[in-house]
């Protein structure tokens, strides 16, 4: 239209209406999660099948990044009563976080523990950790792991949020161990037995 930097505007509003359409559904996401009025269809879902899925969305981003990303499965992967929709969402935010925060060449790997009433799936990286002060609110809505500007915060502060509402709406548990520098280790936690369990 005459101007070559109408271009760069236009596509600044689009980012921007794509951050708002993010932080509106996710804000929506979690108001339904914890007034119990978001739909769980649970289903007998292959854990295996759903991680190498939710791996397979990032590994173009992996790849461009030097990122090696791998998947620890047993050879007959255990499957869980579980929304599916839900236990994607889980997993597709903490490989997101991962990705967000493991600089080049480092390495994400994802595994599958299966015990006697639980199974664990632990998503870790070689990324730059959360500083101490922060650990026992990266959960909280809104919240940053670093205050440091020159850190890229691109999202929304709900991600660590809905996972934590979720995961506690299918009686699991989520722990997270990091240190500066020395990567983040998140570990999801499922009872195999549910009061919901037909």
């Amino acid at each position: 239209l005459g101007a070559d930097n109408y271009e760069v505007y236009a596509n600044d509003i689009h980012t921007s209406g794509e951050h708002m359409m993010e932080l509106i559904n996710d804000m929506l996401d979690i108001a339904a999660i914890e007034a119990g009025k978001r739909p769980m269809i649970n289903e007998d879902v292959v854990i295996g099948e759903i991680l190498r899925d939710c791996i397979r969305n990032f590994e173009p981003a992996a790849k461009d990044r030097d990122i090696k990303l791998s998947l620890d499965v047993p050879e007959n992967s255990p499957s869980l009563y579980a929304d599916k929709r839900s236990f994607t969402q889980i997993f597709l935010n903490l490989l997101s976080n991962a990705i967000k925060f493991t600089n080049r060449g480092g390495t994400i790997s994802v595994s599958i523990l299966e015990m006697e009433k639980s199974i664990s799936i632990k998503v870790s990286d070689t990324g730059i950790g959360i500083p101490p002060d922060r650990l026992s609110t990266v959960t909280d809505p809104f919240s940053q792991t670093h205050s440091d500007p020159y850190i890229t915060q691109k999202g929304t502060g709900l991600g660590l949020s809905i996972v934590k509402s979720l995961v506690e709406a299918h009686d699991g548990k989520l722990n997270i161990e990091s240190g500066v520098e020395k990567g983040t280790v998140v570990t999801v936690t499922f009872p195999t037995q549910r009061a919901d369990d037909r």
